[in-house]
């Protein structure tokens, strides 16, 4: 599926900058830019689902005295 992109002239300025540093087109930096954002907040989500599981398993007892509290 295609898509055109309109950016004002601060986000196009964003985009060319961020092409300069990748040293690419703008096109391939917002694609790469797109993609390392969400690999970011994939990371994101595993490390809280995995902090989650800690304290609802290893460290249950002590939240549990901490409610009570």
């Amino acid at each position: 599926m295609a898509m055109t992109l309109r950016l004002d002239a601060d986000h196009d300025m964003m985009a060319q900058r961020l092409a300069e540093a990748f040293d690419c087109s703008k096109h391939e930096a917002i694609i790469r830019a797109i993609e390392m954002t969400d690999t970011r907040i994939s990371l994101k989500e595993t490390a809280l689902r995995k902090a989650q599981h800690i304290l609802e398993t290893r460290d249950k007892e002590l939240m549990d005295r901490l409610a009570d509290s």
